[in-house]
């Protein structure tokens, strides 16, 4: 649910068959180091148990709020609902207040009767534990469990997310209520998962000044760094004369006379990875305390496409079983916003190595609390972003909302139904998509996404090219090279550094494409790229990868000198030569050099002359013997003028590729297509900007055209669309908003 009418969700960069719930199909270390336990109030397990319950149908339904309704009105609802081919609700993730009424007093009657008539009709439902939301009892009894926005202003007692997840008392509350819920609930034959909290990343942005989280920072402080002398050689803290004597006395960061918090930047980078850990080990107490309670189907939570999403952290796959993730589509026909929505449907999906997710919340209608904020999709694009979630690999899709609110924290816009029960005039959509699912959602669990190439990410990486930006635009280097992907007909897979150290892990794919990974220090990771490499495997290296270790600190013995093995080159600096659009000085240069500076290829049929993307920045690059310039700069300043821009390396069956300069146009797609081409493609060329394509097990492939004009798509072959039956062959347009599915 959005958290006010501009949520994050709405915000982004400028974001084998049947699945065995539990059984990851690559194999996640079985040791990865333990982090802090900040606030427990009795100790997370290191490992939840995982469900086994399998997955084998498509979940299609919506959020409901039964509480709100009579047992006829629920009813009503639930008519309307198995019209559009419905088959489960999610239920009870902001209901807290309305179960336990008071400390230990839970009143489970109306959720006992609305699973009843949900099994009567065969429906199927995921529980929440609505822990992101206490009840007013607790909040009031214990004030002191609220987040602190500033030393001693404590957040609004009523507000969503105001309890200081590190708060003792907050916990002990949340553990007991799970474990009520789960003993009450486990064995009902509707429950098929259980979600944990709501949108809970939001606490990554925050900073929590109760004293709790002051105790369980220092805590962090001492597990993560041991003593002041590891804490200062690791931040390097004799710059600046930063050193300190006391863990105890490092304080959170915060705002300078200069500088914001953001700007003591090591320190900052710090405390994100601080608010991850306690975040993951928040939602490893509430999976302990359903396990405990006997619990045995899937467990989840709801993340929101986020740049700082931690879904594919090692520690969150710990506690659960597969990735939901919130959908809240543009309106507007935007390139630069389903480049970023796509990436984070990849990563979900390959999250705990599945094969797919589910859409845990999906707009219906305008979005709006107090007000509408934007308008309602027209049929066409409302079907495209139904279509285009199952072709990316969701295996449950929930719209946000059946019934709506109609007070509370705001009355809620959009919607399947009005607020009277009626169905909204465009509910016939839904029940056309149904059709399609009901159809074919079987078919999509068993064949899911093909994926033959991995992008290497994480939420270390990301935090710390967030952090440390280096230059304007480095961040849109990953949803680009995902995109570059989307646009070849390519599947891919997001694999984090932890899975990557595990040479194995990496054979399923003929391609690794590792985009700004500005902190990736770990040498098992190398040593298992350079064996993937030898195996045959191609290996794509963008800029500003390898520049940090972990904690921020830059290397000294130059950007990517670790990848030396694969790479035979080192970044010495990274040098701007200005852009198009920039206006400087006269004896900088004339805005025509800049608009000259380029690089050239010696193998055209990759291109003769590539632009310089990313506002013109690029690598000063010292290359050994043992690898081959495959491009060069192109300036009339001698420093970059005729210097390696592209290296290539032969090692063993495969190739390492190593791009000192971002590539502008398509230089990048024709790179990939001749190292690594995709057999059987069914596109005879690269698709257009605007077009997302997405091959299954099955030899099928989606296009689906997310603009709202017409795109020309070349394809190898005469196809047949499976959802229109037409025959499509050649050079042919795809609609606005259409979507195919070709065989």
């Amino acid at each position: 649910m959005p958290k006010n009418p501009d949520s994050s969700r709405r915000k982004f960069l400028s974001n084998t068959g049947k699945i065995v719930v539990g059984e990851a199909l690559l194999s996640i270390p079985a040791e990865i180091p333990t982090r802090v336990r900040a606030g427990s109030s009795a100790p997370s397990a290191s490992t939840v148990p995982k469900s086994r319950q399998e997955i084998t149908e498509f979940h299609y339904g919506a959020s409901v709020y039964p509480e709100l309704q009579t047992r006829d009105q629920w009813n009503s609802m639930l008519d309307h609902l198995q019209r559009a081919q419905m088959n489960c609700v999610r239920v009870s993730e902001s209901a807290w207040g309305n179960i336990e009424t008071a400390s230990g007093h839970y009143e489970f009657g109306w959720l006992h009767h609305f699973l009843e008539d949900l099994e009567k009709r065969k429906m199927r439902v995921i529980l929440g534990t609505g822990s992101y939301i206490p009840p007013q009892w607790l909040t009031a009894s214990s004030p002191e469990i609220l987040v602190q926005l500033h030393p001693g202003v404590k957040a609004h007692p009523m507000a969503r997310h105001a309890p200081c997840l590190s708060h003792p008392v907050y916990r002990t509350a949340v553990r007991r209520y799970s474990m009520a819920l789960g003993k009450e609930f486990k064995d009902h034959p509707t429950v098929v998962g259980w979600q944990m909290g709501n949108e809970e990343e939001g606490s990554l942005e925050r900073l929590c000044f109760n004293p709790a989280c002051e105790r369980a920072w220092r805590d962090w402080l001492k597990k993560t760094y041991h003593t002041p002398e590891e804490f200062n050689r690791r931040l390097n803290l004799v710059s600046w004369g930063m050193k300190v004597n006391s863990l105890d006395a490092v304080p959170q960061p915060g705002e300078g006379v200069e500088e914001s918090g953001a700007a003591i930047a090591a320190l900052s980078l710090a405390h994100r990875h601080f608010r991850r850990d306690v975040l993951l080990d928040f939602f490893l107490m509430q999976a302990s305390a359903l396990r405990e309670a006997g619990v045995d189907q899937w467990i989840l939570t709801d993340w929101n496409s986020q740049w700082h999403a931690v879904a594919d952290d090692p520690l969150a796959a710990r506690s659960m079983d597969i990735a939901g993730l919130n959908d809240y589509q543009h309106p507007a026909a935007d390139d630069t916003f389903w480049m970023n929505f796509t990436w984070q449907q990849d990563m979900h999906r390959s999250a705990y190595g599945r094969t797919h997710f589910i859409t845990t919340e999906n707009r219906f209608g305008v979005i709006g609390g107090t007000s509408i904020e934007d308008p309602a999709p027209t049929r066409e694009q409302y079907m495209m972003w139904g279509l285009e979630t199952a072709a990316i690999g969701t295996c449950g899709l929930f719209y946000w909302t059946g019934n709506r609110w109609r007070g509370g924290h705001w009355p809620h816009w959009g919607g399947l139904l009005d607020w009277s029960g009626h169905p909204e005039p465009d509910f016939d959509w839904a029940v056309d998509l149904g059709k399609i699912l009901a159809k074919w959602g079987k078919h999509l669990i068993d064949h899911p996404v093909k994926a033959t190439a991995a992008i290497l990410t994480d939420f270390e990486q990301r935090a710390a090219l967030d952090v440390y930006p280096h230059v304007k635009g480095s961040n849109t280097v990953l949803p680009e090279s995902f995109h570059a992907l989307h646009r070849l007909g390519i599947g891919v897979d997001s694999v984090n550094l932890a899975t990557a150290a595990t040479a194995s892990n990496l054979r399923k794919y003929s391609l690794v494409l590792i985009p700004a990974a500005t902190a990736l220090d770990d040498p098992k990771v190398t040593a298992s790229l350079h064996e993937f490499a030898q195996g045959g495997g191609v290996v794509i290296i963008t800029p500003f990868t390898s520049y940090m270790d972990k904690d921020g600190i830059f290397r000294g013995d130059g950007f990517a000198s670790n990848l030396w093995d694969l790479t035979r080159c080192v970044v010495r600096t990274v040098r701007w030569m200005g852009s198009t659009g920039w206006k400087g000085k006269s004896d900088l240069g004339s805005s025509k050099s800049m608009a000259g500076t380029g690089v050239e290829w010696r193998d055209k049929s990759l291109a003769d002359f590539s632009s310089v993307g990313l506002d013109g920045f690029c690598e000063f690059l010292e290359v050994d013997a043992a690898a081959e310039t495959i491009a060069t700069f192109k300036n009339d300043q001698a420093i970059l003028n005729g210097r390696a821009a592209a290296t290539k390396r032969k090692l063993g069956r495969g190739v390492v590729v190593k791009l000192g300069f971002w590539p502008g146009g398509d230089a990048l797609l024709r790179l990939i297509n001749q190292l690594a081409p995709y057999p059987g493609s069914l596109l005879a060329e690269p698709a257009p900007q605007g077009v997302v394509a997405v091959p299954h097990t099955d030899d099928s492939l989606f296009a689906v055209n997310t603009r709202g004009w017409g795109i020309e798509v070349k394809l190898a072959r005469s196809c047949v669309d499976r959802l229109s039956g037409a025959a499509v062959a050649g050079k042919v347009e795809l609609q606005p908003y259409q979507v195919w599915w070709l065989t």
